[in-house]
């Protein structure tokens, strides 16, 4: 039987850092990569946890509906595919990928679902009477439990941060959700339907301060601040964006240096991520940082939990997010 002394020699790595990771210690921050090591070296040597020998192993399937495109535009769907799958060897659950419901293999016994689901595909996985999650949108909440960011609380929290520095000119900058074939079906961007609900509430909602680009990408960013320059003059545009992601915010800013609009003077603007990207741009973006990894972690927790106990009501898990501070919206503003 392969010991973590074993793994450690093979990795580099002291057997207690070895330990810490195979087991799942909450308490312990390491590097993606020396994770993704570890793991490596523990499955070519058929290693299972104490944890896991305690555990029954659970036959499950990541439906992964995410276009090679979409993912190529977003990093955020690559990392979170990424981590849940680490996160299910150290639970003990047998994680296989299938991008359609038509392959998913008949001893499955429960699914973690990420992107769209056309409504024949969404029928055909009723049929198949799976319990499951699905991760930032819940297609039939009274069947499937969901694990997604609090969006509503980020948006909002926003724009008061924003009408705290007597910003009442409010732009939001999104895209579209997911292109289904069945309009019936079509998502509408829960960060811009949040952000149309609270500027309605307050009283300052501005159909003409919403923008839409073509793609959650650098490029439609780009374009989309472009257009910008051109409608407004520098004094007339909204006083603070808020944009839903941080490749729109990336092209967003490199728009506004080429036409020399000055941020955070100008506008201000918060974008939503905090990829490794919005420490480096000029000016570094403020922006809330999606904890993927615990997303991630939950989505795998509540799997096992939901395969386990399949007739416990349905719910849907929120989680939080921080607001970094940079210069986009530096904290002296306050």
């Amino acid at each position: 039987m392969t010991t973590i002394k074993e793994i450690a020699q093979k990795t580099g790595f002291s057997t207690a850092t070895v330990s810490r990771i195979l087991n799942d210690d909450p308490s312990f921050s390491a590097s993606k990569k020396t994770r993704e090591t570890i793991f490596k070296v523990a499955d070519s040597l058929g290693y299972s946890s104490q944890r896991q020998l305690k555990t029954p192993k659970i036959n499950a399937v990541l439906l992964y509906a995410v276009t090679p495109q979409k993912e190529l535009e977003d990093i955020f769907y690559n990392n979170l595919r990424n981590t849940i799958i680490e996160a299910a060897k150290s639970n003990n659950i047998d994680l296989t990928l299938a991008r359609h419901v038509t392959d998913i293999n008949s001893d499955t016994e429960g699914f973690i679902s990420i992107g769209p689901l056309t409504e024949e595909a969404l029928t055909s996985l009723k049929a198949t009477h799976l319990n499951g999650i699905f991760m930032e949108t819940n297609p039939d909440p009274h069947c499937y439990n969901s694990v997604q960011f609090n969006f509503r609380e980020i948006v909002e929290e926003a724009i008061d941060l924003f009408l705290d520095n007597n910003f009442s000119k409010i732009g939001f900058i999104g895209g579209p959700y997911w292109n289904l074939k069945n309009p019936k079906r079509s998502v509408w961007d829960i960060r811009q339907k949040c952000f149309e609900s609270h500027m309605s509430e307050l009283g300052l909602f501005d159909a003409g301060n919403i923008f839409l680009a073509d793609h959650f990408s650098v490029e439609s960013g780009y374009q989309v601040g472009l257009h910008l320059a051109n409608q407004f003059s520098k004094n007339n545009l909204p006083q603070a964006f808020l944009i839903a992601s941080d490749p729109l915010a990336v092209g967003v800013l490199q728009a506004f240096n080429e036409k020399q609009i000055k941020i955070p003077d100008q506008t201000a603007i918060i974008s939503i991520n905090d990829l490794d990207v919005a420490k480096y741009v000029s000016p570094p973006l403020t922006t809330y940082r999606l904890d993927v990894v615990e997303l991630g972690k939950t989505a795998v927790k509540m799997l096992r939990d939901t395969v386990n106990n399949p007739d416990r009501a349905k719910r849907t898990l929120l989680l939080s997010s921080n607001l970094i501070y940079r210069k986009s919206f530096p904290k002296t503003f306050m």
